[in-house]
């Protein structure tokens, strides 16, 4: 955070453009900063030197007793520049002006003017087009949204912070956390990024100590090594990461004729890399705010064992339900746990979920339930749901959970309605780890059961050479111009074999036409020659033919390619003809060692093909993800712009690669 320490803890503060007309934003940063009760020294520039009371308003940024820490520039677009280059010495600058690159190319040229400055002069630029940082527990608002014209009281602080490039988004979810009488660690808008990117931002709020949990709303990612090395840093400290997005920008996708480059679109790409790294990917800024206050609320136990206790039966299917759409493990109880339970079931179920049925037995039996859950031994995670109950046991009942002493993770779902505010309200005032939306709270288990550090694998060796030196078994073939040499290979492989036609600019033979399969003798072999041959001249195409082995059984596709955001990523997926059709891909950045490639396919919604599905064979998923680990491994330490496997064949004994693609970068 050191770069950044006068953008997120300054001590002084310049407000450029502080005007007396409370309508501006540098009259409004300044009533936001006032009312907060900023402690440090702010002053005003404005050549104008109007008159405002409680503060020093100065010509320049040059007047100014000493350089301070942030600038805040409230002044139109076509002057920010001039600003920038009376900001040496200043720790940092944020910029609200809009206008720049967000409207074409105009703007992006106006831009990189600023960029440049800032770089000359040597100062840190948040924005343009930023809408500043709020941090109620230092008493910051160097920001002119709208959540600010609360009561002061109500700008509080939290244990979650926020980076954003929505501003307004940003300002919703201080108002979301005020109306539950939370708040916000931190919110940065970065704006359009012209120097502070996403990634920097995030490492920076993830090194302060208030902030427990992380959310970011992400419209797009432009510093991809830095934003997974933030989320990297984030989960040494034990630090969840939730990401909402807003919507990706088409980065111009890669101009390449293979699947693997066809499919590695920037959403496709950006979901990869949230999933490889454990981060919690929600659908809206409202969910990203419940799951991150879960996390920041609980304990950084993890496993994969959770348990869910409700009193209704149809929230206990809801949830089931839930849980199995987002891979939330539910193991049974054991029959000791069922025989302690059973005293406390009202025409219930001791499953899992657990079902209490009635439980008219006191407003303390719900919490005796959960502490027999929790304490058991055999739950890493406990979801305690409240449904509606008689109002005169809400106080028990929530003095007897806030009561409750375990190690597990414990996490409430509070569904009453209006009948059980006053038990939600006990329960956020205790800090409890809290929600009233079923979906934030499955997904909170799911981070807590999903594995970390798992997917990345920086310290996966590369593998020199080409792609025959990687060490992956590939199909034996013979390239051959005649039908009588195609029969000669024939016989020389041994049958059956397949026959394709080989043309330089054809990358996907059965487009054309160009494949004949399960050849048996030298007849088949030479009309399946001629055949594919007078396709080629159909399609004006210059080939030869190639014959291989025919290799039948499961297809997969393996591939790796350069994304000009997060740099060398790798995939796997369903694979042969049906690759483009079923669009079942997961990708990840490489390298990946066995275990992280184990943990992509199982991301996999095709997975059970691999299992046995319906009767067929069983494939060897580890030899999968040793093949993945390898063209991973092999890609990063090549000088190649693309690679691709497809089909990648289980053939009962080994996965062999049969057809690919290698496009160098030179």
């Amino acid at each position: 955070m050191s770069q950044l320490l006068g953008l997120l803890d300054p001590s002084t503060i310049a407000i450029v453009g502080l005007s007396s007309d409370p309508s501006k934003h540098g009259r409004r940063v300044l009533r936001n900063l006032v009312e907060l009760g900023f402690r440090g020294e702010v002053w005003g520039v404005n050549p104008r030197l109007p008159r405002i009371d409680g503060v020093s308003v100065y010509a320049t940024i040059g007047d100014l007793p000493q350089p301070p820490d942030l600038v805040v520039s409230a002044v139109p677009g076509e002057v920010v520049e001039g600003v920038i280059s009376q900001c040496s010495g200043v720790g940092a600058i944020v910029v609200f002006a809009g206008g720049f690159a967000e409207t074409g190319l105009d703007g992006s040229s106006r831009q990189r003017a600023l960029e440049d400055e800032a770089a000359r002069v040597g100062v840190r630029m948040l924005g343009p087009n930023s809408a500043g940082v709020i941090r109620p527990g230092r008493r910051l608002a160097a920001s002119f949204l709208s959540c600010l014209d609360r009561p002061p009281e109500e700008i509080r602080t939290g244990p979650v912070g926020v980076v954003t490039q929505s501003g307004g988004i940003g300002s919703y979810l201080h108002n979301l956390a005020a109306e539950r009488n939370g708040g916000l660690a931190i919110s940065v808008s970065t704006g359009n990024e012209g120097d502070v990117k996403l990634g920097e931002a995030l490492a920076a709020v993830v090194d302060l100590e208030e902030v427990a949990a992380v959310l970011a709303l992400v419209e797009t990612i432009r510093d991809g090594p830095g934003f997974m090395g933030a989320i990297e840093l984030a989960r040494s400290r034990s630090k969840p990461v939730v990401v909402c997005r807003l919507g990706t920008t088409d980065r111009g996708k890669n101009v390449m004729r293979s699947h693997t480059g066809a499919m590695a679109v920037p959403e496709a790409v950006l979901s990869g890399v949230l999933a490889s790294m454990g981060v919690v990917e929600t659908t809206t800024p409202g969910e990203a705010y419940e799951v991150a206050e879960l996390l920041a609320r609980s304990s950084t136990t993890r496993g994969s064992r959770s348990a869910i206790v409700t009193h209704s039966g149809g929230m206990a299917v809801l949830l089931a339900d839930l849980a199995e759409r987002h891979e939330v493990t539910l193991p049974p109880p054991s029959a000791e746990l069922q025989h302690r339970l059973e005293p406390l079931l009202d025409h219930g179920t001791a499953g899992n979920p657990f079902d209490m049925g009635g439980i008219i037995g006191g407003p303390a039996r719900f919490a005796q339930a959960i502490g027999l859950v929790a304490t058991s031994g055999e739950y890493d995670s406990v979801l305690a749901v409240s449904t509606p109950h008689p109002p005169a046991h809400t106080r028990e009942r929530v003095v007897s959970l806030l009561g409750l002493r375990t190690d597990v993770r414990l996490l409430h779902l509070w569904l009453t309605g209006s009948q059980g505010n006053e038990g939600l309200e006990m329960l956020r005032r205790a800090g409890a780890a809290l929600t009233e939306d079923p979906q934030a709270a499955i997904r909170a288990l799911a981070e807590v059961a999903s594995p970390v550090g798992h997917q990345r694998s920086s310290g996966a060796d590369p593998i020199t050479g080409g792609l025959e030196a990687w060490g992956l078994p590939l199909v034996e073939r013979r390239l051959v111009s005649s039908s009588a040499e195609a029969a000669d290979a024939a016989d020389e492989l041994g049958y059956p074999v397949v026959l394709k036609v080989e043309a330089p600019e054809l990358l996907h033979k059965t487009e054309v036409g160009g494949v004949r399969v399960d050849l048996r003798d030298r007849d088949a072999v030479k009309s399946a020659f001629d055949e594919v041959m007078a396709t080629a001249v159909a399609w004006s195409l210059t080939p030869q033919a190639r014959v291989e082995r025919y290799r039948p059984g499961l297809e997969m596709i393996v591939g790796a390619v350069i994304d000009e955001v997060f740099g060398s990523v790798v995939s796997v997926g369903i694979g042969g003809i049906f690759t483009e059709l079923l669009n079942d891909v997961a990708f990840a950045p490489a390298p990946l060692d066995p275990a992280a490639a184990a943990q992509l396919i199982h991301r996999l919604q095709g997975r059970k093909l691999l299992e046995g599905f319906r009767g067929l064979g069983t494939a060897d998923v580890d030899k999968l993800a040793e093949a993945v680990s390898v063209v991973s491994r092999g890609f990063v330490g090549s000088n190649l712009r693309e690679v691709e496997i497809n089909p990648l064949i289980w053939d009962g004994r080994e996965w062999i690669g049969v057809d690919w693609i290698v496009i160098s970068s030179e």
